[in-house]
């Protein structure tokens, strides 16, 4: 296989690996991301150790009730048994689409329900909760924003667990890939890198960084959550726009899109569609924000096994004794999504970094002007007033404070 120099481009040479920067993590296995050094035996075994722990102490739910807990507001969420956080991306107030006539003026328009849903990875679903969804919601397609070692990971965990926890899981791929009329696409934000939750809370400090009020911007959020979510959308841009792309071209074919905890990847991706509709930006953030509260009691297993391991250097070595240690308000934050993040993700990124998502579309997924004209007119659908969705009170939530704990 022919390589290209920009696979070797180091951007720091005394940390070869920076997550977030190489746009691949390096190809030389077995060497130390510290110093470029051959990793010892020992070192190795010690890896293979701590990647085998993480494996077996992947946290999961101990049942499929727990996915959907029972103050969440429906809609948007939707029940589908053994996938926590799933909802309707749709329903919300937008503008009106290029077809309008000026004789529809007072009409009101919404992002089309029933198009565009959103998840954590489903690899619980049940038979109950795959018939409803591709019968009762007629999804056929699901894109997922995964990494391979990601994937990977839970295979390992699916074949040791067997069929009453992962009921359609192949026990190969640790996915759901042979339930007839589901095509699952592997549409990773990053090719090679594991980039779930826990992953995340060993290798990035930026999900530990502290929400703080910005005087200049009017609200608080976190810098760090920002940096990771412009990366997300410049790496992410080739998963992106074949999911755009679908909307394009089959856009009376619903789709579901994930990623681990359904938040970050499947975040940003949500945030572009609704804001390309014209979707008021508080919405935008609500809704954005629900996932802390729509994760239920993964939220909290995540939380426990995140402050329990540390926070991991990312490299060959002994990781297990570099590790710093991690609080369990640190481990909240990572995973947090609260509304000031993807509001400065839309001001400070989309619009003051990428010119908008229109420019988005054109520069970073080279789509034309009409054809995002026509994917724009293709979301947005006229409904009557009582049946858009709009931002209710959960109770133990807020959008700005997240899950009282």
């Amino acid at each position: 296989m022919a390589t290209h120099p920009e696979e070797h481009h180091i951007p720091n040479a005394e940390k070869p690996y920076q997550p977030y920067m190489d746009v691949r993590p390096p190809t030389q296995a077995g060497f130390s991301p510290e110093n470029g050094a051959p990793l010892t035996e020992q070192e190795i075994e010690a890896d293979e150790r701590e990647a085998r722990a993480e494996r077996e102490t992947t946290p999961e739910p101990k049942d499929f009730n727990i996915a959907f807990p029972g103050h969440l507001p429906t809609p948007p969420f939707i029940h589908i048994q053994g996938v926590p956080n799933f909802r309707d991306l749709g329903g919300y107030q937008c503008q009106p689409p290029s077809t309008a006539s000026s004789t529809q003026d007072g009409s009101t328009y919404t992002l089309r329900r029933g198009l565009l849903y959103r998840c954590a990875h489903p690899t619980h679903l049940t038979p109950e909760g795959a018939e409803y969804l591709t019968q009762k919601l007629d999804v056929h397609d699901m894109y997922d924003l995964r990494s391979g070692p990601e994937i990977q990971r839970l295979a390992a965990t699916v074949a040791a667990t067997g069929k009453k926890v992962y009921p359609l899981a192949d026990p190969t791929t640790g996915c759901v890939d042979k339930y007839p009329s589901l095509t699952r696409h592997f549409t990773p934000v990053y090719q090679s890198e594991d980039y779930g939750p826990v992953a995340l809370a060993r290798k990035l400090q930026w999900y530990t960084t502290v929400h703080s009020h910005d005087e200049t911007a009017g609200f608080a959020y976190s810098e760090g959550f920002v940096k990771a979510y412009r990366d997300i959308a410049t790496h992410g841009a080739g998963a992106y726009t074949i999911m755009f792309r679908h909307l394009l071209e089959r856009p009376d074919e619903p789709l579901v899109f994930h990623c681990t905890a359904g938040k970050d990847r499947t975040g940003v991706f949500g945030g572009m569609i609704m804001k390309l509709v014209g979707v008021e930006e508080e919405v935008i953030c609500w809704e954005y924000a629900l996932t802390e509260t729509g994760l239920g009691e993964w939220r909290q297993q995540f939380i426990e096994r995140i402050s329990a391991g540390g926070l991991g250097q990312g490299g060959g070595g002994n990781a297990q004794s570099e590790r710093p240690g991690i609080s369990r308000e640190e481990a909240a934050r990572i995973c947090g999504s609260r509304a000031g993040n993807m509001r400065a993700f839309l001001k400070v990124v989309l619009l003051g970094e990428f010119g908008g998502v229109e420019n988005y579309l054109r520069n970073q997924c080279g789509f034309s002007d009409l054809e995002i004209g026509r994917l724009r007119d293709n979301l947005i659908s006229r409904v009557k007033e009582e049946d858009v969705v709009r931002p209710v009170e959960v109770p133990g939530w807020t959008p700005d404070g997240g899950v009282q704990d």
